[in-house]
């Protein structure tokens, strides 16, 4: 699966897990123009983009976003110390378009459309 950022082809790896596609957080977040702090004490990752601030904790299926209680498609894994995410998180958490169009995600900001 290609990841797309604002139509732009990006290097983003992919993973599937039972029909659900993951990103890796930090190198999402950080295209998107954000940043993720990373907790190993807890296994949490913060991640900023604009105001939104979204707290995820390792292997579970919601995040707090600036307080209010968000689920997604999946738990977050963390694999090869880095956490990874279902793609739809992006959607949920943080207002973005995430559409699929044959084998590709892109993921958009309708703000800037």
């Amino acid at each position: 699966m290609n990841i797309q950022i604002q139509g732009q082809d990006s290097t983003i790896e992919t993973k599937d897990r039972d029909g659900t596609t993951y990103v890796p957080l930090l190198d999402t977040v950080k295209a998107l123009g954000g940043d993720v702090k990373w907790d190993n004490l807890n296994k949490i990752a913060v991640a900023t983009i604009g105001q939104w601030v979204a707290t995820v904790a390792m292997a579970a299926e919601e995040a707090d976003v600036n307080g209010t209680h968000v689920t997604f498609d999946g738990p977050a894994i963390v694999e090869a110390n880095q956490m990874w995410a279902p793609v739809r998180f992006f959607e949920k958490a943080y207002g973005y378009r995430v559409e699929l169009n044959g084998d590709t995600v892109n993921i958009t900001n309708p703000a800037s459309a």
